[in-house]
């Protein structure tokens, strides 16, 4: 075997330092472009929850107001409700008022009856006199503490015409209340 020489031996050792060195090394530069992606993945992650957070927010923040606006609109339904139910209330206690002063009250026919909104039932109402015939519809004018009938010609026992007026006008129910029927203007 050849002796090798010390220089020789000096240089294949310098050489496999710088080998080792550089294999080394290359394995340093996978490692950090392994912790780089990792972190990129762990940012990309963490960008989606953060993504899922803010959507799962902004649907509750959604649902929280549609709620509030679900709410806001029962609450006007209820209101509504109970202002039909009040009105309901007086026209029936009216309408029961005005049966009160008929000969046959069962015969009371009713048509274009409206409450003012102070209260007052103006209606046409039709009933049954004593002969047990129909005296055509008259206007009628209640309240809780007025009632007053358009009077019917054959009348004798009712108030006078003009309280009537006076009574539909101060009302509000027919502002033209005694000045006779109203003719359309031909064309």
């Amino acid at each position: 075997m050849a002796a090798v020489s010390p220089g020789l031996r000096r240089s294949c050792a310098i050489v496999g330092i710088a080998c080792s060195a550089l294999v080394a090394l290359n394995g340093c530069e996978r490692t950090t472009s392994r912790t780089s992606d990792e972190r990129i993945a762990a940012a990309v992650e963490k960008a989606h929850r953060e993504d899922e957070d803010a959507d799962r927010r902004l649907r509750e923040r959604a649902a929280e107001a549609e709620l509030v606006r679900r709410e806001a609109e029962q609450g006007d339904i209820d209101a509504r409700a109970r202002i039909e139910e009040a009105r309901q209330a007086t026209f029936a206690r009216l309408e029961a008022r005005l049966r009160g002063v008929l000969i046959d009250p069962s015969s009371l026919q009713v048509r274009n009856p409206r409450l003012t909104r102070e209260g007052t039932l103006c209606t046409e109402f039709n009933a049954k006199n004593k002969q047990g015939v129909y005296l055509g519809f008259r206007r009628a004018v209640v309240n809780d503490t007025v009632l007053s009938l358009e009077q019917d010609p054959d009348d004798a026992y009712r108030e006078p015409q003009h309280r009537f007026a006076e009574l539909s006008r101060a009302t509000g129910c027919y502002g033209d209340a005694g000045a006779g029927p109203t003719l359309e203007p031909s064309k």
